[in-house]
This record gives structure tokens, sequence and C-alpha cells, in this order.
């Protein structure tokens, strides 16, 4: 990425169906979860929005998912797409070129960015619970805390809203 250079994750993922190589999964569309060509990209979303949050990368854009997804671990640290929105956008705020790069080890995939060091490191906050009902919504906040040395320069907030979570429908692409 170029120094000023926003990425948009939307914008990488060409067309997304079964001709490019797209298998029909689980996405929340509306207020149904339903098998469609692309779900499960929000697993790489996700992995790329953590990473960009411990690179201390401004998130310009970002939304969680409808309702928890619970092998993402504790809510509040996801990011979901879907083409043309909801998006997963950041911004080189360094006067360097930086480098996205991903790997999978096994079943595991993992971003590193790499670049020029600014002398600024960034500490990501667990999310923590607002609100919390018995049907399965809730209302969370993670921070992110830049640092340049000891003193803490900027801290971010991420907002999570859950509502409760749906059933899958039948398969329409079967």
């Amino acid at each position: 990425m170029k120094p000023g250079e926003e990425f948009s994750f939307v914008n990488t993922l060409g067309k997304v169906d079964a001709r490019n190589g797209y298998l029909p999964e689980l996405v929340i569309k509306g207020k149904k979860t339903i098998p469609e060509y692309g779900g499960g990209i929000c697993q790489v979303s996700t992995t790329l929005f953590r990473a960009a949050l411990n690179a201390g990368l401004p998130i310009t854009e970002r939304r969680a998912h409808s309702y928890i997804v619970n092998y993402y671990g504790k809510p509040g640290l996801d990011a979901t797409i879907y083409l043309p929105k909801p998006d997963l956008k950041f911004k080189n705020d360094t006067n360097n070129y930086i480098l996205l790069q991903h790997y999978i080890t096994g079943t595991t995939l993992y971003y590193e960015i790499y670049g020029t060091s600014t002398g600024k490191t960034a500490k990501t906050i667990e999310p923590v619970v607002l609100e919390s009902s018995p049907d399965g919504s809730m209302k969370t906040v993670a921070y992110r805390e830049i640092y340049e040395g000891d003193a803490m320069i900027k801290r971010d907030s991420f907002y999570s809203t859950y509502r409760p979570p749906n059933k899958v429908t039948s398969n329409p692409l079967q």
C-alpha cells in the first residue's frame, strides 16, 4: 500500500461466484442466514481487521456481524463484509509503503503487515460487554490504544451491536 492509500477489502475480491472458485456457505442477509456464494469470506476480513488493529492503522470502515458468530471468539472484534457494502477499509497513514501478506498453515489463516517502523505501538483491549440479553443480543465495545514510547497518543473505540441469532433457511443453491 502506498503512503496515504486506503485499502478496501470488497475491492480486492472481484466477482464472488462459482466461476471464480467461491462456494455457497452461510451468509447473514437481512434477517436470514442462508447459504450463498462467498459465505465465509468474513473469516478473512475479520483476520485482516485484527491485523490492521494490531498494526495501528486507522480503520476507516468496519461493521460487526448482525449477530454473534462464536468461532470468532469473544464478540466485538469481527468485521463483516458483503458486496457492495459493508466493507472493511483501513488507511496507510505512514510515510512509507506497507506490505500486506497472508498465508495459510493447515486450516489457519495469518495476515502480516510489514513496513518501516514509525516508533508507535498499538495495543488492542479485549471487548467489554455493555449490554446483554437472554435472547442472545449484545452490545460491546473494544478499544485500541496507540502509543509513542510510554505516552498514549490516541484511543479508538469499536462498538458492536448484535441482534438475536437467526435460524438457517434451506439452501436455495442446491
